[in-house]
């Protein structure tokens, strides 16, 4: 589809080339962003076309690269600053910050210690909801369920629906009940949003005990962003629960699934496919041998 872009717009052309069309491949796509961030003059005009529908996604990329780009002391400023410009939705912010958090700890940066916290000494909403979701998804990342529901324990708003699936993500984490109430009126407000889905899965992935996690799991894993079954870190979770209900065939083909669809240059993530698939296959075999030597146990008097 052709994009009509107005005459006023003064991109110079190979800015107005990646915003239509970013490359796919992350290397070139980062090698790209930051040639073309550094060129004079952009900045303002990338906060202009921002606001045109057609550009919109390819711009907000390369924000993404300009915010992870930043140094500690304004990392977070600077996703303010593109939250604010861009006057994002809280599923635009939800998407752009998740993928941001992500490369900041995968870049080894720690996150959670040089965000403000919450929506503290500003009374910008969209301020708020930035530190909100940037802090909230450093601590979902770190593993830190207990910080992370007292941080939003203790936060006054704005509540929007992702800042809610955080603190669902919190307890369902902890393995306490009345986060699979928060998770269902999360459901009832979010659609399908993907970013929502994978913060219910990944509580509920690490909750132990929950009440009919395994159908819970299932029935967020059947909803149509995941239908497609090109999800890796999907695939990886319903891999788990499929090798705890003790389907290991069709564990298998669904972590195996992953591995062939997960994109190249995350390893840590690769290394958690990997151990899967080894959890599936002793579970497996474990099952296999106490069955057999159960068949083969003299009857009992």
């Amino acid at each position: 589809m052709t994009v009509v872009v107005p005459t006023s717009l003064t991109l110079p052309g190979d800015v107005l080339a990646f915003v239509r069309h970013p490359p796919a491949a992350r290397p070139a796509r980062l090698a790209q962003a930051r040639r073309l961030l550094s060129e004079p003059g952009v900045q303002p005009l990338l906060e202009e076309a921002v606001h045109l529908r057609q550009l919109r996604p390819g711009v907000l990329t390369l924000a993404q690269v300009d915010v992870c780009d930043a140094p500690d002391t304004v990392f977070t400023a600077r996703a303010e600053h593109w939250m604010r410009v861009a006057q994002t939705t809280w599923q635009e912010s939800a998407a752009f910050l998740a993928d941001v958090a992500w490369q900041a700890r995968r870049d080894g940066r720690r996150l959670a210690e040089e965000i403000p916290g919450g929506a503290a000494f500003t009374s910008d909403a969209l301020t708020a909801r930035t530190r909100i979701h940037l802090l909230g998804l450093a601590l979902r990342y770190d593993f830190r369920r207990a910080a992370l529901e007292e941080v939003l324990r203790a936060h006054r708003g704005p509540w929007d629906v992702f800042t809610r699936a955080l603190l669902a993500f919190a307890l369902l984490g902890q393995s306490k009940p009345q986060g699979l109430q928060v998770m269902d009126d999360v459901l009832a407000d979010a659609g399908d949003d993907v970013k929502v889905l994978h913060t219910l899965l990944h509580g509920l992935w690490l909750g132990d005990g929950l009440p009919q996690r395994h159908q819970h799991m299932l029935s967020v894993l059947s909803r149509p962003p995941f239908r497609g079954r090109t999800d890796a870190v999907a695939l990886f979770r319903e891999a788990g629960v499929l090798r705890e209900m003790r389907c290991f065939g069709e564990a298998l083909a669904t972590i195996d699934r992953a591995m062939e669809l997960l994109p190249p240059g995350d390893p840590g993530v690769h290394d958690d496919l990997v151990r899967e698939r080894a959890l599936v296959i002793v579970a497996r075999d474990a099952y296999a041998m106490a069955r057999s030597a159960s068949a083969g146990a003299p009857a009992g008097r």
